[in-house]
């Protein structure tokens, strides 16, 4: 049997078993996935963006009634012990406790935590789950973390965390992780694309830590708002115009700059390279990046992909970030939706696209 034929078995599996849960028309979901949190030292990759997180998981979505969904890899358990993670981070797990008592909590494992569904460690209190299935107006959001695309991380994941924990670790070695190596992450985005397509479903998944909304990366999205907007120029006023013009050479600008950095190639590589792109991927990034943190939304009617950044720490990479921008509370954290669209609409173009 071909390993993509292995691989669509298994997540047959995964989607068949997975609780479903019907999106109704007040319902406000937040998918967060890879916080990686450890123990607070230097080795925590949780560490970094934790106050961000802690604000904008209080103010943006708790204070707004969502629901919360964390989607995989969210504790670090295979460099550190769950109690040293909880003892750590108390104020963090307040904020799960509180969505768990006063809207839903949702946890799926990864493969960096998913000793917690085998209950080899009973610390915690949640209900793990492998998958998710969100329904909307019976079209169905497949959201899991991701490493079931990948035969290796589903052999070898026991014998990769006793390398982390018994060499990595005392060494002083950085956990690794296939957001740092593009051409696993692309063949597992690659896996989850092509099966999402062929059952004509979308699936919401992290593990590779790359931010990707309808399928498209950042330089798939720049080339097409590019040509959008060129298709529409001359039919636009003189006034619209003037606003586009600025829009075309702030997009050519970023295009420009990613192709120039050889080293990002998290957000310059297209994946699919397919003639009709089917927006059966998203990918809602993840709470450790080194500009902030990425999060996808869902409502009843539209799903966003947004991004959160510190403006005094470091620039985030995304269009005109601070003038798009808007600011959480009194804090110095931004707001960006790099890009929203109507579910309906995705689905329609999975009907006849896929």
């Amino acid at each position: 049997m071909l390993e993509q034929e292995i691989i669509a078995k298994n997540l047959d599996t995964l989607f068949k078993n997975a609780p479903s849960i019907k999106i109704g028309k007040e319902d406000k979901y937040v998918i967060f996935s890879d916080l990686h949190m450890g123990d607070g030292s230097r080795k925590d990759d949780f560490l970094h963006n934790a106050d961000l997180f802690s604000f904008v998981l209080e103010n943006e979505y708790l204070n707004k009634d969502f629901k919360l969904i964390l989607n995989g890899d969210v504790e670090e358990l295979q460099r550190f012990s769950y109690s040293a993670i909880s003892e750590r981070w108390k104020s963090v797990y307040h904020l799960f406790d509180q969505f768990k008592a006063k809207y839903s909590l949702y946890k799926t494992v990864g493969n960096h935590d998913y000793t917690l569904i085998l209950k080899t460690d009973k610390s915690s209190p949640y209900k793990h789950l492998n998958a998710l299935v969100l329904e909307q107006n019976n079209n169905r959001l497949l959201v899991f973390h991701g490493h079931q695309a990948s035969l290796f991380y589903t052999k070898h994941n026991a014998l990769i965390g006793f390398f982390l924990k018994y060499l990595a670790n005392p060494l002083g070695i950085k956990n690794y992780s296939v957001a740092y190596n593009s051409r696993k992450q692309f063949k597992i985005e690659k896996r989850v694309y092509k099966y999402s397509t062929s059952r004509k479903i979308a699936s919401i998944i992290g593990h590779t830590h790359r931010p990707l909304f309808e399928s498209l990366s950042k330089r798939d999205y720049l080339i097409y708002q590019i040509e959008k907007l060129l298709r529409s120029f001359s039919s636009l006023s003189s006034k619209d115009r003037l606003k586009t013009e600025k829009d075309l050479l702030d997009y050519k600008r970023q295009l420009i700059t990613l192709n120039r950095n050889k080293k990002d190639s998290l957000l310059n590589h297209s994946l699919y390279n397919e003639d009709i792109l089917v927006p059966s991927l998203f990918n809602s990034g993840c709470v450790i990046g080194r500009t902030g943190i990425t999060s996808i939304e869902i409502t009843s009617e539209e799903i966003a992909l947004v991004h959160y950044f510190d403006k005094n720490v470091k620039q985030t990479e995304y269009a005109d970030e601070i003038k798009v921008s808007r600011q959480v509370g009194n804090s110095n954290y931004h707001r960006v939706v790099i890009n929203r669209e109507s579910l309906d609409y995705i689905f329609a173009r999975i009907k006849f696209l896929a």
